[in-house]
């Protein structure tokens, strides 16, 4: 990957020596990280993790999101790992083909997977990020003039901005605006995702088995050498450890115990799995995404649920209008954050809405009685899609 010099629509008339904390090294934590050290400010990125997640589920980046990975030189390893699926399958129980779904219905411009974008990503902020893996944010003290942050290491240090990137189950955002319960929405459905080797002789397509208040899919990656799975099924709230994988594994296989096709044998393969990935569907839903010289970005402040299919793209463009507004304005942080949340609202509603409108398309209703999605309502989901989209090119800075 060749260096270059980048520009962002706006850059400070004087040297900006501004620090900022941004937590979770995710897809909206880099990219902002990268927008705003290339522009001189002093970034630091806090990321709970050891290292930054590999395997994971698939994103698709629509619209502005590609030509901010353009403006990044990132645009090139994205499309050598994407997963040039074309149309998928949508079969019965016993795994025939009953329908195809063109490409554009699952997947965006470019679909690659989570992990690979994460790397991809990371790669690219080269030596002007510094990067604190395996710690995170445990207090947090916002002040007229900056922020004191605690970490979990025990370390203080002090910061003119803390941006929360840290995904849905944001600790920044419990620490600087109160409680998860207050402001993420379970949408009635879980999911759980986990990689294998290609055992189902797939060639860049996939498969996916909708059955009453479950669904089944998985795709290619890799070339083909490997498939993504993933299990999705409507249930009220449940209640289990968050780190009891084996728990987790049984609400899944139970889930789908009365399938049977090769549904046993991709269970059994769960147990084995290193990327298992078990999880609410749910939307996070703010009336404030700043406060003071605290920011949230990404799913942290408007997570849309895996099921919009423009979560990452929502994430990309929040990262790049925030750290626009936050470069153009050196002297008036609290204003910039101010125009940032109005910049990003209208995709941010359209992209929850997608997910509630896409929900029935995708994980039928328990009283579902056949395998039968009408045309208009594919259309519709289609249609909102193509408005987030376009609102999403809106808020996004030119680069």
């Amino acid at each position: 990957m060749t260096e270059r010099e980048f520009t962002p629509a706006h850059r400070a008339a004087e040297p900006d020596n501004r620090r900022v904390l941004i937590s979770g090294a995710g897809i909206a934590g880099t990219v902002a990280a990268y927008l705003l050290a290339r522009a001189g400010l002093r970034v630091t990125v806090v990321e709970r993790a050891p290292a930054v997640r590999a395997g994971g589920n698939a994103v698709d980046l629509r619209g502005a999101a590609v030509n901010v990975m353009t403006a990044m030189d990132v645009l090139d390893p994205i499309r050598a790992r994407q997963t040039g699926n074309g149309a998928m399958h949508r079969i019965d129980r016993d795994g025939n083909t009953i329908a195809m779904l063109p490409a554009d219905a699952m997947a965006g411009d470019i679909e690659l997977p989570r992990g690979d974008l994460n790397a991809i990503l990371l790669a690219a902020t080269g030596t002007g990020v510094d990067y604190l893996f395996g710690d995170s944010i445990t207090a947090l003290d916002d002040t007229p003039d900056a922020v004191d942050v605690t970490f979990d290491s025990g370390a203080h240090r002090t910061f003119d901005l803390v941006i929360g990137a840290d995904g849905l189950h944001s600790r920044t955002r419990a620490l600087a605006f109160g409680p998860e319960s207050a402001y993420v929405h379970h949408l009635g459905c879980y999911q759980a995702h986990f990689t294998i080797p290609n055992t189902l002789g797939l060639t860049h397509t996939g498969l996916l088995m909708n059955l009453p208040g479950r669904t089944f899919g998985c795709y290619t990656i890799h070339e083909n050498r490997e498939v993504v799975l993933g299990w999705f099924f409507r249930s009220a709230a449940l209640t289990y450890d968050r780190h009891d994988t084996a728990a987790q594994q049984l609400l899944v296989a139970d889930a789908f115990a009365d399938v049977d096709w090769r549904i046993p044998e991709l269970l059994d393969a769960m147990r084995d799995s290193e990327d298992f990935y078990f999880d609410p569907i749910s939307q996070v839903v703010m009336p404030e995404i700043r406060g003071g010289r605290v920011a949230l970005v990404g799913d942290a402040a408007f997570a849309p649920s895996l099921i919009s299919g423009v979560g990452a793209t929502l994430a990309i463009v929040g990262a790049a209008a925030l750290a626009d507004e936050i470069i153009s304005a050196p002297a008036d942080i609290e204003s910039a954050l101010t125009r940032y949340q109005k910049r990003v609202a209208e995709m941010a509603t359209l992209g929850r809405e997608l997910a509630v409108r896409s929900k029935d398309w995708f994980i039928f209703p328990k009283d579902a009685t056949a395998h039968r999605i009408t045309q208009s309502a594919e259309d519709r989901v289609h249609a909102l899609r193509e408005e987030v989209v376009a609102a999403a090119n809106q808020a996004c800075p030119h680069l």
